[in-house]
């Protein structure tokens, strides 16, 4: 009976023992399933979270006017800029020398430039050589002007002083005092007859005379300031406060007067057209004997300047802009628009067709053609826009106006204002948009919702006061169940469709500047003034990770699913971020000021970031980090190909060619390596010889560099000093040009100063020796 009981006991056991083992490779089986399907989910993610470590500008809108002077000949527009004169790709400067004003001749072969320091310089464009330098002192250039044949430059000052300059003989031709500070210089355009009128500020023009020497007239019919003149032909044509008045100065008789109802800023007669143009931005033409045509598609933009350049009309605005038209039976047609200057870059959104949309610092809104950089600018608000956003053909705007504007935008056309939402007590400082909503934050420190599509009323959908000081970003969640608020109190805060505030995240030690939801994870960045770039845990409100910049943090935006962050900073700078690693992977420089505006769009496998600071650069970015890699792998495999020669070269004792190839690639080391074997030779004096003389002839100025490098260690200065040696009769500094005969001599008195310092060195050693000697041979004596 105990042996039946053990032997069930036994089997029970058995069968048991089964289970576990099939319970336990079923298990096995389902885990390597899981681990197989976590692997190929890994994989997924990787290949869609490759991280960017490298970008590349572009294309880049670069500012080249800032106001003051601006000349356009032969379609070339010549600019005052950063106080230089630019045009092209060029620049013309002059050392430390401020450029205050300029003239280029009319064939387009010489520029004229004056200095802050009363400086007059004639200059060929073609090489910028300086033909000769005048001192104008006291004069100081307001207006110049050539004359038409290109022989005589007109200088007018405030000191009521004009001085005309013989440019083709280097000499001061005459000079002469008028009655007031001059405004403006214009030649008459009758080639041999040589008369300038002067313009000054007593309401008077003077006709001088140059062949006289001496003032036949002055018109002084004015009541008020002159602010342009202009001539056809032998018509003198002037303009103040409302009046165009037209002078004979052949009979020195006032002819013509035509009242406007508006001031007249500045005027230009053109293809027997007179065109005004006037502060409020309007433009008045009027042909003879036809009504006056008032024209508004500058959109409200101050007219400053007229010119003209074979057969076009520019027209230079308030908002630094430059407008290329054409006249076309009295009616003027705009054909391009270029941004002269952007002022602070604000905002930029892509937006569709390629197409940016930019708010620079003023009541005007700009939309940017990325294809062909043609631009649309039309004034959306009465003060500066501050933050604009994009959906559905929608443009939403918020300004200093405390207004927040929606706009239809269809096709490259200006955009139609839809509704205007005015709840705002102060200045909006920023807009976020989904499909339903607008929200807006402001310096009166209310969070508002407005209605993004049904416009019943100016009023906010709900309001709620969500800060204690002045509000700097807004972000809806991107399931639009959140809405997250940061300000300069420190704080962000986030929030229900309700407005009712859900948690409050601390740990920033200055303002909160942005914040960005995570595409996928419920995870918030943010940006601060305290230099730091913070991840936010929303499930709990703790801090994942923190990055440490170097500057106040102002923007930042996610890549890479999540795994990834791009920040810009006040100083210029634009950092890429490994999350997990917690490490910055690469930092660009180009700009060079707070960098304000940043976005982001995936086009296919193509990934282009737009930048704008304050130093008025928009940066169009494109992700390279493809083609670096490639690069770089490419460049190692060429390095390891190049020292496996050198070693090949080594080893068969060919140590002038592997001296050479290590200094043609920058192997200082194995240099240094070959040219000791070299030293080890019977006839190394020919070698190092022969070394020498194929170096300086590949490269001159490296060569020399080198052996300064070289000069400064102990273990390489006396083969530097031999192959100096051996080069110095080859060099002639005056084979060389201004520059690079410059840079030779200095680095040859470099190497003077060096080789001096090793005689002393020798030197040195050799008494030392013969100290030691001689107490030697003493002691022996001695003994």
């Amino acid at each position: 009976m105990v042996k039946i009981i053990q032997a069930t006991k036994l089997l029970k056991s058995r069968r048991l023992q089964r289970l576990k083992l099939s319970k336990l490779s079923f298990q096995s089986k389902q885990i390597s399933v899981d681990n197989k399907q976590q692997e190929t989910k890994q994989v997924q993610i990787i290949n869609e979270d490759q991280f960017i470590t490298h970008i590349e500008p572009i294309k880049q809108l670069l500012p080249f006017y800032q106001g003051g002077k601006i000349q356009i000949v032969n379609n070339v527009i010549y600019t005052c800029f950063n106080f230089c004169v630019q045009y092209l790709d060029k620049k013309i400067q002059h050392n430390q020398e401020e450029i205050a004003n300029f003239c280029v001749s009319n064939l387009n072969d010489y520029i004229a430039t004056f200095t802050k320091n009363y400086m007059l310089r004639y200059v060929r464009l073609n090489d910028h050589i300086t033909q000769f330098t005048i001192k104008t002192d006291p004069l100081f250039a307001i207006d110049m002007q050539f004359s038409p044949e290109d022989v005589y430059l007109a200088l007018g000052g405030t000191n009521c002083m004009v001085k005309i300059i013989n440019v083709k003989k280097n000499q001061q031709s005459t000079e002469f005092r008028v009655s007031g500070s001059v405004l403006k210089l214009q030649w008459i355009p009758i080639m041999r007859k040589l008369q300038v009128a002067i313009a000054t500020d007593d309401r008077r023009i003077s006709l001088f005379d140059l062949v006289a020497n001496r003032i036949l007239c002055a018109f002084v019919d004015f009541n008020s300031r002159i602010t342009h003149i202009q001539f056809n032909q032998h018509i003198l044509i002037s303009s103040c406060n409302k009046y165009i008045k037209f002078w004979d100065t052949s009979v020195q008789k006032l002819t013509e007067t035509i009242e406007f109802d508006i001031e007249i800023e500045t005027f230009i007669y053109f293809k027997n057209t007179l065109i005004i143009g006037t502060e409020s931005g309007d433009l008045h033409t009027k042909q003879q004997n036809k009504k006056i045509i008032i024209d508004s598609q500058l959109n409200g933009q101050q007219i400053l300047k007229f010119m003209t350049c074979n057969e076009k009309l520019y027209i230079v605005t308030s908002e630094l802009h430059i407008y290329i038209t054409e006249l076309v039976s009295g009616q003027i047609q705009q054909q391009k628009l270029l941004l002269g200057y952007n002022d602070e870059i604000l905002h930029a959104k892509f937006i569709k067709n390629n197409q940016l949309l930019l708010a620079t610092n003023s009541p005007f809104m700009k939309i940017l053609n990325l294809d062909n950089m043609d631009v649309i600018v039309w004034k959306a608000h009465y003060s500066v826009i501050m933050c604009c956003e994009f959906i559905d053909d929608l443009i939403v705007t918020a300004s200093k106006d405390n207004c927040v504007i929606i706009f239809k935008y269809k096709g490259f056309k200006q955009p139609k204002e839809l509704h205007k939402y005015s709840g705002h007590s102060d200045d909006v400082i920023c807009i976020d948009v989904n499909s339903k909503y607008i929200a807006s934050v402001s310096k009166d420190k209310t969070l508002k919702l407005w209605d993004l599509k049904n416009y019943q009323s100016e009023q906010s959908i709900k309001t709620v006061v969500a800060h204690e000081k002045e509000m700097n970003c807004v972000r809806f969640s991107p399931n639009n169940k959140l809405i997250a608020t940061s300000s300069q109190d420190r704080l962000i805060k986030l929030w229900d469709e309700n407005l009712m505030n859900k948690m409050i995240l601390k740990g920033h030690k200055r303002g909160v500047w942005d914040l960005q939801f995570s595409p996928i994870e419920k995870i918030l960045a943010s940006a601060s003034g305290d230099n730091t770039i913070k991840l936010w845990n929303l499930s709990d409100g703790s801090i994942i990770k923190s990055f440490q910049g170097i500057a106040p943090q102002l923007k930042v935006a996610w890549l890479a699913r999540g795994s990834e962050l791009i920040s810009t900073d006040s100083i210029g700078n634009i950092k890429l971020w490994n999350v997990k690693k917690q490490i910055c992977i690469n930092t660009f420089s180009q700009h060079t000021g707070k960098i304000y505006a940043l976005d982001i769009k995936r086009e296919n496998q193509d990934v282009y970031i737009v930048t704008g600071a304050n130093d008025s650069n928009l940066i169009l970015w494109k992700d390279k980090t493809e083609q670096v890699t490639q690069q770089q792998q490419l460049q190692q495999h060429e390095i390891k190909i190049k020292l496996q020669t050198f070693q090949d070269l080594m080893r068969d004792k060919l140590f002038l060619d592997a001296a050479f190839l290590a200094f043609q690639n920058n192997y200082i080391k194995h240099f240094i390596q070959a040219v000791t074997q070299i030293y080890k030779q019977e006839d190394y004096d020919n070698v190092i010889s022969l070394l020498s003389q194929k170096i300086a002839k590949e490269d001159l100025l490296k060569f020399l560099q080198l052996l300064i490098t070289l000069n400064q260690s102990k273990k390489t200065y006396q083969a530097a000093q031999h192959l100096f040696f051996y080069s110095i009769k080859l060099i002639n500094v005056n084979e060389f040009k201004d520059e690079k005969r410059e840079l030779v001599k200095k680095l040859l008195q470099q190497l003077k100063y060096l080789t001096s310092k090793c005689f002393d060195r020798l030197e040195s050693n050799y008494s030392s020796q013969f100290l030691i000697k001689f107490m030697i041979d003493k002691s022996k004596i001695v003994v």
